[in-house]
């Protein structure tokens, strides 16, 4: 939330046309022409806000190091806002103060102070603490602020935005306004999207480098450890394992076993003699084997040596036996106080083990488990940079939305208005050109018809906006997706004849059960899809509609032999159309449609191949009873 301080009494960054427009009478033309002004000069801020935000994501992409991120999204800032001063703060909650990690417009005094005696108590360590933003709007609220910019003859105004998503602060964000003006609520919270997406950047960058250097500290470990593997596939460290063991150790068999349940082990690798009943795959009771101190070291997470089972107490001689193992160790796999499984080195002879063979046999199991734990984490980051990625892509994509919606309300009435007055008029004049010379009425309908046309596409296109601005209210209900295609189709049949289509209803994988879904929401986006396939085929052609259950979820497909998407088009975008009339809104309230109702949508296509485009919904939802049947 911000908090606006002292600032309150200095102009707001608004678009001019929206303090002319207050001054002039209410409903006249003028005014109506100054609101529409304002309205453009809003959408444009929002515009240039997207703008950024895309600027800033094109550049943060695949970016690892963190301070190419910071100066990356200062310049974007600056550049993009027409501003002079911005710096960021980068700390840690558990060790050290906050430290100035980047900055433009700067003054050197101001970085000299910094550097010689640090930050100390300030507005900064507020925010980073808080994780609140707050407006600063003159001395009183930062002391500093007068030679913080560089050629400042008075103080300004200016944001202090914690670099926070999801847990505690990474840092702050401080962009100075213009002399004599604050920014804007809207401003404001542009900034916090801004500063989240730097936190996420911030946070993946660290990850992935923090993920890189254990890598590194598994490779050198594999090198002292005589080419243990450098891989991070759990199944070459094991290969490796294997082969160094028999190598170095001189034992018959190698065989890991994978699991912290003993009742429920995987034999992930066997390695040398062929075991007499290990086989990889296999999974292992080790409680109904009687493998007593396979058990214990596994839950004890401590090695156990043996030098001849057959006259070891501790050990099941009848397993041993059975696994033709006289002597051997047994070797924990733990990584962070967790028990991974168990390796197994066994010789068909009785053996002395040496505390030098022993402390190798301890230093495979290590890299072993340290290995495995690293390929696990190393997914782990992959799939978690991936998440960030996408969650930043939702930012923006919801940033797109609330722009549209905001002035969707507005444009209704702004431009409905003169578009019904138009058509009004234009039909007085029909009527009053009709005793008019033949030649001369005939010109003047034409003129008029292509008038009427053009108010047509833009009340449509107005149509097209206001899906936004409407409530994202789901009214889920029992339905039968069979049954609403088939409507769909009987709906459509007339327009596809006209235009020379064929229309054709396909089943596939199985029958799909009645979905909770809103029936008239997702007949909305079919309708969308069957005339988008329909318009395609300027030439005449076939489109199918499929549906049916698979893998699980319910799809729908909407197939064309049309000439397909061009490369790399985003059709879901927003304002992205293949049309020379549309508006680029139709898939992308089809996408935020399904998007509600927890499914996925995709286009797949070749040039000169059609297009599909593919529905995936899932079957069951949570009872939504107690939410009144809404989301």
């Amino acid at each position: 939330m911000m908090v606006p301080s002292m600032a309150k009494d200095l102009p707001r960054r608004s678009p001019p046309g929206s303090r002319r427009a207050a001054h002039l009478p209410s409903g006249s033309p003028s005014r109506r022409l100054a609101d529409v002004h304002s309205l453009q000069l809003e959408v444009a801020a929002r515009r240039r806000e997207l703008a950024i935000l895309a600027d800033i994501a094109a550049r943060l992409h695949g970016q690892e190091d963190v301070q190419s991120i910071l100066d990356h999204t200062l310049d974007s800032l600056i550049d993009g806002l027409g501003l002079r001063t911005a710096w960021i703060f980068l700390g840690d909650r558990k060790d050290g103060p906050l430290r100035l990690a980047a900055h433009r417009g700067v003054a050197p005094a101001y970085l000299d102070a910094v550097e010689a005696r640090g930050l100390g108590e300030c507005l900064c360590t507020q925010v980073f603490s808080s994780g609140q933003g707050v407006v600063a709007g003159n001395t009183t609220d930062c002391p500093r602020m007068p030679t913080i910019g560089k050629g400042l003859e008075q103080p300004v105004a200016h944001a202090c935005i914690p670099l926070v998503f999801d847990g505690p602060s990474e840092g702050v964000l401080n962009v100075a306004a213009l002399p004599g003006e604050v920014f804007s609520d809207e401003e404001l919270r542009f900034l916090q999207t801004v500063g989240r997406q730097v936190c996420l950047a911030v946070e993946g960058a660290r990850h992935l480098n923090a993920q890189r250097l254990r890598n590194q500290e598994a490779r050198a470990l594999a090198a002292l450890n005589k080419g243990i593997g450098e891989s991070l596939d759990p199944e070459a460290v094991l290969a490796a394992v294997g082969r160094t063991a028999l190598d170095v150790l001189h034992v018959d068999r190698v065989h890991i076993l994978l699991g912290s349940d003993p009742r429920s082990l995987t034999v992930a690798h066997v390695a040398g003699l062929p075991h007499p009943e290990l086989k990889e795959g296999q999974t292992l009771d080790l409680t109904a084997l009687g493998g007593s101190l396979h058990r214990r070291a596994l839950e004890e997470q401590r090695h156990f040596a043996v030098e001849d089972w057959a006259q070891d107490d501790r050990v099941n001689k009848d397993l041993a036996r059975r696994w033709a193992g006289a002597s051997g160790v047994i070797l924990p796999l733990v990584a962070r106080r967790t028990s991974l499984g168990l390796l197994v080195l066994t010789s068909a002879s009785p053996s002395r083990w040496t505390d030098d063979q022993v402390e190798l046999a301890e230093a495979l199991a290590s890299q072993a488990s340290v290995t495995l734990e690293n390929a696990r984490l190393y997914d782990n980051a992959r799939r978690a940079y991936r998440e960030l990625n996408e969650a930043q892509a939702r930012i923006i994509q919801n940033e797109k939305m609330a722009v549209v919606g905001t002035f969707a309300s507005g444009l209704a009435h702004e431009v409905r208005n003169p578009l019904n007055s138009i058509a009004l008029q234009l039909s007085i004049l029909k009527r009053r050109v009709a005793p008019l010379p033949e030649e001369l009425a005939g010109e003047i309908k034409e003129l008029a018809s292509v008038i009427r046309e053009e108010v047509a596409r833009l009340d449509n296109l107005v149509g097209d906006f206001l899906q936004f601005s409407r409530s994202n209210r789901v009214q889920y209900r029992p339905t039968s997706l069979a049954a609403l295609l088939d409507e769909v189709m009987r709906l459509l049949r007339p327009e596809a004849t006209a235009a020379g289509v064929r229309l054709r209803r396909e089943h596939v994988g199985e029958k799909v059960p009645d979905l909770r879904v809103d029936p008239e929401k997702i007949k909305q986006v079919v309708i969308n899809l069957v005339q988008n396939a329909i318009e395609a085929l300027a030439g005449g052609g076939e489109v199918v509609v499929e549906s049916g259950l698979v893998d699980g979820r319910a799809l729908i497909a909407v197939r064309d032999n049309g000439p397909g998407l061009p490369e790399g088009l985003d059709v879901f975008q927003l304002f992205v159309t293949t049309k020379a009339h549309g508006t680029g809104l139709g898939l992308s309230i089809a996408q935020q449609i399904v998007l509600e109702h927890g499914g996925e949508i995709a286009a797949v296509n070749g040039p000169g191949e059609g297009t599909a485009i593919t529905v995936s919904l899932p079957v069951e939802r949570p009872d939504p009873q107690a939410a009144g049947e809404e989301s």
